[in-house]
């Protein structure tokens, strides 16, 4: 058992010398940490001799994060508990004296102060705080209450000043892989579905479909999240001055076309419903169907053109759309509307609502995609 954990932990360190990820991130926070303890515990055995010096270093642990943003947010919060636990603990030591009565009247209100919002994850100090300082003796004087609420403030700053030194570098390169990701998923189902049309009803793997459309909201979620990742990482980061001018990508453009995205796939997970419906329903697609199969294949196959261009040119990147993304989504309507006046010219028949509904969500598909890119435009 301990071979083994030796053995995971000796490859988590090669990932981390070999190139970028989870554990090179991983290790580079424990590098800050240890930094930024160290420095709190040395500055603050040099301001001042107290019994509270562990504060320090312990304050600076707990702030520690990977992005420079999440550290002020998560510092700030953290110091604003401290104070109101030290506050809570002096005002019942410092009128009506040490008493466990006394004790379990702070850790109440305090516990109660916690759970406002406002503290998110930090909430929880303000009990710890409060019973510490109550228990150990130091609510009875304000000096040694002082001395808590400095030492915070030293490991609180001895973080945020490691952060700045040791700032995560700048790089979009996650945010741009999720959101390829996501373009890829759609693009492939699309291939997928479209192949499988043009074979006619044999090659109708629905349940397959269904399932991969339904996968689409995992992907689209990982694509926000690394995006919203990305967006902690530059807030407030030093680095940002070292950039070259021209070279910040633009979130806001990434969230747009995920957006459009996610719209998309769910009128693609629409189509795959209602092939799905009609291939395993009480009420299957009859033989006179085979042509249209064809045509909808076709059109898939436009669709398809145009997320693979989008693919390829990586429109997210820029505020420019690609001309050829544009050109593609206009061939690809004209080729909805061209069906869209054969099937009123042939309105009637079992099937007629069926092909209606599928056109339409092909149509409300490029709408979407159509959208992002108006949106990247005017952004």
């Amino acid at each position: 058992m301990l071979g083994e954990r030796l053995g995971q932990l000796r490859e988590e360190l090669r990932r981390a010398v070999r190139g970028r990820g989870r554990e090179r991130e991983r290790a580079v926070l424990i590098l800050r940490s240890v930094v930024a303890s160290t420095l709190a515990w040395a500055v603050a055995a040099l301001v001042m001799d107290s019994s509270q010096v562990a504060f320090a270093p312990f304050s600076a642990l707990l702030v520690v994060r990977p992005s420079v943003y999440r550290s002020v947010l998560d510092s700030s919060r953290y110091v604003a508990a401290v104070f109101l636990g030290v506050l809570a603990a002096g005002a019942a030591g410092l009128t009506v004296g040490v008493h466990l009565w006394a004790f379990a009247l702070v850790v109440l209100v305090a516990l109660v102060v916690g759970q406002a919002s406002l503290f998110r994850d930090q909430g929880r100090q303000i009990p710890v705080v409060a019973a510490f300082a109550f228990a150990g003796g130091t609510a009875a004087s304000v000096e040694p209450l002082g001395e808590i609420l400095i030492m915070v403030c030293v490991g609180s700053a001895s973080a945020l000043l490691t952060q700045l030194v040791l700032a995560p570098s700048v790089r979009f390169r996650d945010a741009e892989d999720a959101v390829h990701g996501f373009a890829d998923s759609l693009a492939y189902l699309v291939d997928e579905i479209a192949a499988g049309l043009h074979e006619g009803r044999e090659g109708l793997d629905t349940r397959r479909w269904v399932r991969i459309a339904q996968s689409l909201t995992a992907t689209r979620e990982n694509a926000r999240a690394a995006v919203e990742a990305q967006d902690e990482r530059v807030r407030f980061n030093p680095r940002k001055l070292l950039m070259r001018n021209g070279s910040t990508v633009s979130l806001r453009t990434y969230r747009e076309w995920i957006n459009a995205m996610d719209r998309a796939s769910w009128h693609l997970r629409s189509i795959t419903s209602t092939l799905d419906t009609l291939e395993r329903g009480p009420r299957r697609l009859p033989p006179q169907s085979e042509d249209f199969l064809h045509v909808y294949g076709d059109l898939l196959d436009a669709v398809s053109d145009v997320l693979w261009t989008l693919h390829e040119d990586r429109a997210w990147e820029s505020d420019q759309v690609p001309q050829d993304l544009s050109r593609r989504l206009e061939c690809a309507q004209d080729a909805v509307d061209r069906c869209q006046r054969e099937l009123e010219h042939t309105r009637g028949g079992s099937d007629w609502h069926v092909r209606g509904a599928l056109l339409t969500d092909v149509e409300r598909l490029l709408h979407e995609l159509s959208e992002g890119r108006t949106g990247a435009e005017q952004g």
